[in-house]
């Protein structure tokens, strides 16, 4: 099974293939019905890994152990002491699985991936819950599977960890498999303002502009983010940008806008691939483009 069929996972007639390809990884952002659907297919597949973010584990055995007899089960040639070290797993190497935090679980699981015998791997929400420390881990594992020849899909709900994950992405939604789209053009100058306009089910109401933490553009609409609330408004993303320049907010990326006041830190997971978080609670990671990443970091430090 080098292959998914789109028709098979949307229930309709459509061409489209979600393919293996040989030392690339596809990152595909699509609702968590889809999600199980895909992994219910392949979980019978022989040639598909299927990597989930709780792997079945031994809990009998050590960290070590368990390293130890998976790369023996899979004939791999990746040796074990250096994985434990290249993993940060040393002070747990001794630890029963049992014992061990869903962070090195989680962990164990992207060696494993690394470690397996099929070529083909599918990674469902890897980034589900994961550490700073994880995301990077992740990122490393997928260069060295992309290295030894592994063909790697990505699923996930978040378009956010999507783009955690690669500055290109796709979307699959009842529609068929879709590239996430490019810049909006349109640029028409707006009235300033201190407030904006948006829509919450049936009722306009005015946001203040200090209370935006981002503002992202998804599925052809605008979306004005409010710890964990979105609201939809009118307009393009380069209509509001223009508009809110001169207010503290910053293009980061062709789909997202966020508020500098609200910026907690950037993070770099690989040379293009950056992130700026977000200061609330769920740490949000919006994605950046590597073209913007010294103009923010200038931004911020005179803001």
């Amino acid at each position: 099974m080098d292959e998914i069929r789109v028709s098979e996972v949307i229930g309709k007639e459509n061409g489209q293939t979600i393919a293996f390809e040989p030392g690339e990884s596809a990152v595909i952002q699509m609702p968590v019905g889809y999600i199980n659907r895909i992994a219910d297919m392949v979980k019978s597949s022989q040639s598909i890994f299927l990597l989930e973010s709780l792997m079945p584990s031994y809990n009998r055995l050590t960290v070590r152990e368990h390293l130890r007899f998976i790369a023996k089960w899979h004939g791999s040639e990746l040796k074990v002491e250096n994985i434990i070290r290249q993993y940060k797993l040393e002070p747990w190497k001794k630890t029963h699985l049992s014992k061990c935090t869903e962070e090195v679980i989680q962990r164990m699981g992207y060696i494993h991936a690394m470690m397996s015998s099929q070529k083909n791997i599918l990674a469902v929400d890897p980034l589900h819950s994961a550490t700073v420390d994880n995301i990077h881990l992740f990122h490393k594992a997928l260069q060295q599977m992309k290295r030894t020849g592994k063909a790697m899909v990505i699923i996930t709900q978040s378009t956010e960890e999507a783009f955690v994950l690669s500055p290109d992405i796709y979307k699959l939604n009842d529609q068929g498999l879709k590239p996430v789209a490019t810049d909006d053009t349109s640029e028409e100058p707006n009235v300033k303002l201190k407030r904006l306009k948006a829509k919450y089910q049936d009722k306009t109401i005015f946001i203040d502009l200090e209370d935006i933490e981002y503002i992202e553009s998804s599925e052809g609409k605008v979306l004005i983010n409010i710890s964990r609330e979105k609201f939809v408004m009118d307009g393009t993303l380069a209509q509001i940008d223009e508009d809110l320049r001169s207010y503290g907010f910053y293009r980061c990326h062709r789909s997202y806008i966020v508020n500098l006041e609200k910026v907690k830190e950037i993070i770099s997971w690989s040379k293009n691939t950056y992130s700026v978080v977000m200061d609330n609670p769920e740490k949000t990671k919006i994605p950046l483009s590597r073209t913007k990443y010294n103009e923010i970091q200038e931004l911020l430090m005179h803001h």
